[in-house]
């Protein structure tokens, strides 16, 4: 996305066509028209960011309305503009648009104008909110009660809190779709708690809640410190992980159900959120903040291992989270373009993840395999994964479920490989919401 400051003469001009474009379909369909812009104030007109927000823009009136008879969306560096006709009446329609620009803040950069039969643009009865102070806004612009600054900064401050709050759901979602997903030889799934005599479903289900608002503050960070050098924003990054360590283990009484995935998506989740301020990809900006700081962590874990991980590292030289990290996540990758040709095939979300599952492990130097099992065990159990591949995919499934049992009667859990399958799901999503951008 090219990101570019626009003139007035540009924006003038985009006016001209919107006008044009909004006669040009009441003529043709004989009914109302809706048309959806966002309210940005400054020159910066079109950002991922702001793409975001209009695309929740488009959803909640897709939402309200019936099938559309017309839908078509502009992207210009003026800004981002769609274009609906439904088989409803003005009144109505607009009464609808109008319950959307009151729903919440950041429908307050919402703009959904109705153009009537006659092409005018029908009134919205009560009067719109201010971005800044939340008053009426007639009184606001009379008076000039805020600045040009102080208004860029209020959208901006909607803009991302939106995005966080956004991007920190699709990483809870992922980690409760992963521990969801059955059956999982060894993990905790819907049949049993595998090898674990300490977890279950409903621990996993309550620390991923009580992790979302780290990971919304996760993203947050990234997105308030989108001009800091990787090292500062990856300290940043830490101290929150830590804290929400803290609360995980608060809420599972002391049981670490979550703590790969809090450093593996809490930089994934930072490198969409910069990804959001700069264009580019999630997962290289993920790696590069990996990348700032992996080898001074590396060599600190081999003098004084502090994690199963680091104790691992520091006896096999398997470099776990941090490795793969810093690397961009290539199992996760991979992971997500076999998990994504299951969905392609008309696999449920359920089956389709358990069969990617023995994908990754069969390729993965998985720390936890190694802290429980050893070399020995982490070979046992990628052969096994390996033999699970080889046979015909209508049969991997039952032969899952009988890997489980023997993955508990050894005591393997391969725990990595479940952080890599939560993070693929998190990537999914990411990477279908980029493509929604430029549809």
């Amino acid at each position: 996305m090219n990101i570019s400051k626009i003139t007035l003469d540009e924006m003038l001009s985009a006016r001209e066509r919107r006008a044009e474009k909004q006669r040009a379909l009441t003529e043709q369909f004989a009914r109302p028209v809706v048309c959806f812009t966002m309210n940005i104030a400054g020159e910066v007109k079109r950002t991922p960011l702001i793409e975001l927000a209009f695309l929740e823009g488009v959803h909640r009136i897709e939402a309200a309305m019936p099938p559309a008879l017309f839908r078509e969306v502009w992207r210009e560096n003026t800004g981002c503009e769609a274009f609906f006709v439904f088989d409803e009446g003005a009144g109505e329609t607009k009464r609808r648009m109008v319950a959307i620009e009151e729903a919440d803040a950041l429908a307050r950069l919402f703009d959904i104008d109705v153009i009537g039969m006659d092409g005018e643009k029908l009134t919205r009865g009560a009067e719109r909110r201010c971005i800044v102070c939340g008053g009426p806004v007639t009184a606001c612009a009379r008076s000039r009660a805020h600045g040009l600054a102080e208004i860029v900064k209020s959208t901006d401050a909607l803009l991302s809190a939106f995005a966080a709050e956004r991007l920190a759901s699709f990483a809870q979602n992922a980690l409760l779709l992963e521990v969801e997903a059955t059956p999982k030889p060894g993990l905790v799934d819907r049949n049993n708690n595998g090898a674990h005599r300490d977890m279950d479903l409903p621990l996993f289900r309550k620390s991923a809640a009580a992790l979302k608002p780290h990971f919304v503050r996760m993203a947050a960070l990234a997105l308030t410190q989108h001009e800091a050098e990787p090292c500062a924003l990856m300290a940043s990054l830490r101290a929150e992980g830590l804290a929400a360590e803290h609360v995980m283990y608060a809420a599972t009484d002391g049981v670490n159900t979550h703590k790969g995935a809090i450093f593996s998506m809490g930089l994934l989740l930072a490198g969409a959120a910069l990804a959001l301020r700069r264009g580019g990809d999630a997962v290289l900006y993920a790696a590069a903040l990996a990348q700032s700081d992996v080898a001074a962590e590396l060599a600190r874990a081999k003098a004084q291992p502090a994690t199963n991980g680091e104790r691992v590292y520091a006896r096999h030289a398997a470099r776990g989270a941090r490795g793969e990290a810093a690397e961009g996540f290539p199992a996760a990758r991979e992971a997500m373009r076999i998990y994504q040709a299951f969905l392609r095939e008309g696999k449920s979300e359920n089956d389709a993840l358990a069969l990617t599952l023995p994908h990754i492990i069969a390729v993965l130097t998985d720390t936890n395999l190694l802290h429980r099992g050893g070399p020995e065990g982490l070979r046992f159990a990628q052969q096994k994964a390996k033999e699970v591949l080889a046979l015909p995919e209508e049969k991997r499934m039952q032969a899952l479920s009988q890997l489980d049992a023997e993955f508990i009667r050894r005591n393997l859990s391969p725990g990595g490989s479940a952080d890599m399958l939560g993070l693929a799901v998190l990537m999914h999503a990411l990477e279908e919401t980029a493509q929604d951008m430029v549809k």
